[in-house]
């Protein structure tokens, strides 16, 4: 994490409609130390003013790598980039969306500009955070006239649609093996990562017709599937450099301080999106930090980890003052590699038994007696809008099929499903797709609606199974015991001439010489028993 207390302006670019592109003049280079990138390449990050992807500049400038960052601002702005001093490795660039929207062939576009300055690129990072901080930064400038909610929300598509025209045009100039990496918040996911039906539209629809030139229908689509890799973060805390906000501390001088979150939740958790704990982390309102997304962007373009092509994964942050080494990230990242290896079609859930008597029989009342009880539940039954779980079915004797429908224009569409599949050691639940004849035949990114309740049922149910003796419960693992080795003890004390002396060894001496009840200590000697009394009496006699 970048040091937040310094900010200065390193570099002013204002644009317009003639003078749609302008490069840094200043061209800094710095030693690469830390990350693995071709020498000959640089990396290209796309992204508004501020927010991740200026977190990821600065945090690649600093670990060596050499930094050609675009800033799409939004259309008639005049904005600003924001640099700490001393700042070296980094190449700042920009257009105004609406530039990058106008046909290639116009003076005005940026469009060859960007796609002749991006070339050589070793890795690319496309972000879409800070749209809507530059949107309300230009609202609030003074002597302006603050814009409708009608007129937000057009440049808000408007600047969406330039970064993936950026994004397609800088992608192509990534060299053979570069990653690209796309970072994206989970709130985006359903409405334009799997609608690919919808195209993008701009501020001009009305008065051009449309945009001028062909907007892909999502960042990833935009990026190509070659060596592309998704991040995807909750929602986003953390002050940029360039925020006049960024401070260290929370509501200024106090005498008890209150740092910010970004100080505080350093710890890092990610997971697969197509798996329980990445349903959940999407599903819920769990926060991530922009320091600690930009980072793992950095570190997945750059490759300086394990990660491998079509990989979706979700960061969330979590307590912890420390910032994360090499080592603790490449643990991380091997964790997420190995659930992503395990969870390969969406695994949700997985319990394991010692041993299942009968496969059949337990898969039977899983798609008799459990799924039609829990599909019954009000949790469930009470779904209204969207798809939800309608019924299940057997398939074959160790699958259950659990069949999400929705009723669209008086149609019922397969949306998806959950195989449930029984095995002689557990119940393994994926997610699967719907009919790809309506646009659902890949496997959702989403959770299902009511999929976290059938997940939290299937805990249940099998503690159930166990208790009908379905199947029996696993052997527990015992744990191995540690051995206490007492260290001997040494005496810091040691004269020149010391001896060391044998300790004399004690004799063992015969069992019956010794007592029995102390071991060591001799018999008595043998008593006269009645010798006094017999004395006496011979001498009476001879009286």
């Amino acid at each position: 994490m970048v040091n937040l207390g310094f900010t200065a302006t390193a570099l002013l670019f204002v644009f317009s409609r003639s003078n749609a592109f302008l490069p840094s003049q200043n061209i800094i280079s710095r030693p690469h130390t830390n990350l693995r990138m071709s020498a000959d390449g640089n990396l290209v990050i796309i992204s508004p003013p501020g927010g991740v992807g200026e977190v990821a500049a600065l945090r690649a400038a600093s670990m060596g790598s050499s930094v050609r960052w675009f800033v799409i601002s939004p259309p008639s702005s005049t904005a600003s980039v924001t640099l700490p001093p001393n700042t070296s490795g980094i190449e700042v660039a920009g257009a105004q969306a609406d530039t990058l929207l106008l046909p290639t062939d116009d003076s005005s576009s940026a469009v060859k500009a960007l796609a002749t300055w991006c070339s050589s690129a070793s890795g690319i990072i496309c972000v879409v955070d800070g749209v809507e901080q530059s949107i309300a930064a230009m609202n609030s400038q003074p002597g302006g006239r603050p814009m409708e909610n009608s007129d937000v929300a057009k440049t808000r598509k408007i600047m969406i649609d330039a970064i993936k025209v950026a994004a397609k045009e800088a992608s192509k100039s990534v060299s053979f093996g570069g990653m690209k990496v796309a970072v994206l918040s989970a709130d985006l996911i359903g409405s334009e990562e799997e609608e690919e039906n919808e195209k993008g539209g701009g501020l001009f629809d009305g008065l051009l017709g449309g945009n001028q030139v062909d907007v892909p229908s999502s960042l990833t689509s935009a990026m190509g599937s070659n060596n592309l890799a998704t991040l995807r973060y909750g929602e986003l805390f953390g002050l940029p450099e360039s925020s006049t906000e960024a401070s260290p501390f929370l509501g200024g001088p106090r005498k008890y301080p209150v740092f910010r979150d970004e100080y505080t939740m350093k710890g890092v958790r990610m997971d697969p999106a197509k798996s329980a704990s990445g349903s959940s982390m999407m599903g819920e309102n769990n926060r991530s930090s922009r320091f600690s997304v930009g980072e793992a962007a950095v570190r997945m373009a750059t490759k300086s980890l394990n990660v491998k092509s079509g990989m979706d994964i979700c960061l969330i942050s979590l307590n912890g003052n420390d910032d994360l080494d090499d080592d603790e990230w490449a643990d991380e990242f091997g964790k997420v590699q190995d659930a992503v290896e395990k969870s390969i079609g969406g695994e949700l859930f997985s319990a394991s038994f010692g041993s299942v008597p009968s496969i059949e029989r337990l898969a039977d009342w899983v798609a008799t007696k459990w799924a039609p009880a829990v599909l019954k539940t009000y949790e469930i039954a009470g779904i209204r809008v969207g798809a939800r779980p309608v019924y299940a079915s057997r398939i074959g004797d160790n699958q259950i099929e659990i069949i999400w429908q929705e009723l669209k224009d008086f149609k019922t569409n397969f949306v998806g499903k959950m195989v449930i599949e029984v095995s002689e050691t557990g119940i393994v639940a994926r997610r699967g797709a719907g009919d790809p004849s309506v646009g659902y035949g890949s496997i959702s990114s989403t959770p299902l609606n009511g999929e976290d309740i059938l997940v939290r049922r299937l805990a249940d149910a099998a503690s159930q199974a166990m208790d009908k003796r379905l199947a029996t419960k696993p052997a527990p693992t015992k744990r191995a015991k540690k051995k206490v080795v007492q260290s001997p003890v040494v005496s810091t004390v040691v004269s020149s001439g010391a001896v060391d002396i044998p300790e004399p060894v004690a004799e063992k001496q015969d069992a019956s010489e010794t007592g029995p009840r102390t071991t060591g200590k001799r018999r008595s000697s043998e008593k006269k028993r009645g010798k006094r009394r017999k004395e006496s009496s011979s001498e009476d006699s001879f009286q």
